[in-house]
């Protein structure tokens, strides 16, 4: 990643009409690669007299400026640059670092963001802008930015971590990490507190939100925390109030005998889509790059029709219309609109296994109701192992670890979706799907702020 002390000039021709401009600037160029950087310098001086217009000349006297620390000269000199090529985004980077070193933060921003528009997929951009945004003052616009950047690169925010990071690097990675954790945390918290007001139907409204209050953002919450119950591990949203438990029983869940009833139904409808040609897609998708997943990415051994998935709806959910009937009596979680956040049929291949993983929260339940279960198929939730039979409903808490088996010669299928945990009343509810819905507004809005 290029830092403000290693910057790169342009090295591509100046302008085709001037052959003795870029003759000195090759011959320039080949000194600073050499180290005869104060002899170099002459030779784009020169190059100047011959074309005012020669960009790379420009460019090499600015960096030649800012690495002596004459940041001022070296903000003149790429201002002329941009003047005269405005379309280059290292230009306008170098730009904005030289001006962030002259104490210029809102000269500094413009350049950034006018880098960051003609190169948005850029995460060393990113950085560069959101750390100059919170430091002019500007935490929603950093906020945007650093989330933004974090999504493009993996390694966005890994400079804080690395022993061999450019300091530069390093402490604009620790502000992006403290600024993304501030901004959902206090996302998280003025949520709930609209939640609060907009319940004011029922008194004591807030004291009943204290779990929620309380919940835990596991990847982007401001303080350390730890989990408090063995290999229970969510890896996105964890309420540390709720009671953690494995299997929740039956009798705990009011509507179960309703959806079970509806088994052979269901059964017979996911027999005729199959049978119809209705696709199996894999379940883990060939994008993930977790090597715990490596022996199901992209492989229908573990395979799903989808009806709903990411609160939208599938093509397949029209095959299913009386499935989607007989389940609207059970306690499924849905997103505003009423659509499910996911519902699908699972189908485990015989020899198929499901390696130990945790899932993304524990507020919910995932429900199985078994539709064809052989013999040797077989579930793991931390230390309980389940064998499912078919109509009978299984709901468990996938944040704890948990794997799966088909140990013998023919497909295991089970309907799946997810309940919410029936410890959480109705308010609570309430309060945690605007939480999730607040925070998906704000991703799904985001976007560079304008030069």
């Amino acid at each position: 990643m290029q830092t403000p002390n290693d910057q790169k000039p342009m090295t591509s021709p100046a302008s085709q009409g001037s052959a003795a401009a870029n003759d000195l600037i090759e011959h320039g160029a080949s000194l600073v690669r050499a180290g005869r950087v104060s002899e170099a310098e002459a030779y784009f001086r020169e190059a100047l007299h011959h074309d005012p217009n020669a960009v790379p000349a420009h460019a090499f006297i600015a960096s030649i400026a800012f690495r002596g620390s004459q940041y001022h000269a070296a903000a003149l000199a790429y201002e002329r640059c941009v003047q005269i090529n405005p379309s280059y985004p290292d230009l306008w980077f170098n730009l904005a670092t030289a001006r962030e070193k002259t104490g210029d933060i809102d000269g500094a921003v413009d350049a950034y963001l006018r880098a960051l528009h003609l190169n948005p997929k850029d995460a060393r951009i990113a950085l560069f802008t959101g750390a100059a945004l919170e430091a002019a003052g500007r935490r929603e616009d950093a906020a945007m930015v650093f989330s933004l950047g974090n999504d493009i690169d993996p390694a966005f925010l890994a400079g804080m971590d690395r022993a061999d990071a450019h300091p530069e690097v390093r402490f604009r990675a620790i502000t992006a990490d403290r600024v993304i954790r501030r901004h959902f945390t206090q996302l998280h918290a003025d949520s709930v507190a609209e939640s609060a007001g907009m319940s004011t139907g029922h008194a004591g409204a807030p004291a009943e939100l204290a779990r929620v209050i309380n919940a835990i953002w596991v990847q982007t919450h401001d303080k350390p925390f730890t989990y408090g119950t063995r290999k229970h591990e969510p890896s996105i949203f964890y309420m540390p109030d709720l009671e953690a438990r494995t299997i929740t029983p039956r009798e705990a869940l009011p509507w179960v005998a309703a959806v079970e009833s509806a088994t052979e139904v269901i059964r017979n409808e996911y027999l005729a889509a199959a049978s119809n040609g209705a696709q199996f897609a894999p379940y883990v998708e060939q994008s993930v790059s977790a090597q715990s997943w490596r022996e199901l990415r992209g492989n229908t051994d573990w395979s799903s029709i989808h009806l709903f998935k990411a609160a939208q709806e599938a093509p397949n959910a029209r095959l299913f219309p009386r499935t989607l009937q007989a389940l609207e009596a059970a306690d499924i979680v849905r997103v505003e609109g009423g659509t499910p956040i996911e519902l699908f049929f699972s189908r485990l291949k015989p020899g198929t296994h499901i390696p130990p993983h945790y899932g993304a929260c524990n507020n919910r339940l995932t429900v199985h109701l078994p539709l064809i279960v052989p013999e040797a198929c077989a579930i793991r939730v931390r230390d309980d192992v389940h064998a499912w039979r078919e109509g009978e409903i299984f709901a468990f808490d996938d944040s704890f670890e948990h794997e799966a088996w088909n140990r013998s010669d023919r497909d295991r299928v089970v309907l799946i979706f997810e309940s919410h945990h029936p410890e959480l009343s109705t308010i609570e509810r309430f309060a945690i799907e605007r939480a999730f819905e607040a925070r998906g507004r704000w991703l799904k809005h985001r976007r560079i702020p304008p030069a």
